[in-house]
């Protein structure tokens, strides 16, 4: 429905601002992780980067932003 791609699209815009407030390398493993699809073997491998940091960067990052959006999104 026209309401449902309204609420979408804000959720879509807000996730993109938080996103941009979270480090650089945060960001890099969360965009691909969650919308390239890669593993985070694959990104450690990718990233030439130990899968521990790996981890740790998505677990830090994605806190990052659960904090970031518990104050703009219901």
């Amino acid at each position: 429905s026209p309401l449902e791609m309204v609420v979408a699209l804000e959720q879509a815009s807000q996730v993109k601002e938080a996103m941009q407030q979270i480090p650089q390398e945060q960001q890099d493993v969360i965009l691909l992780a969650y919308f390239g699809g890669y593993s985070q073997s694959e990104i450690a491998k990718f990233l030439n980067a130990p899968l521990g940091t790996v981890k740790t960067r998505t677990r830090q990052g994605m806190r990052k932003l659960e904090q970031i959006l518990k104050g703009t999104m219901p």
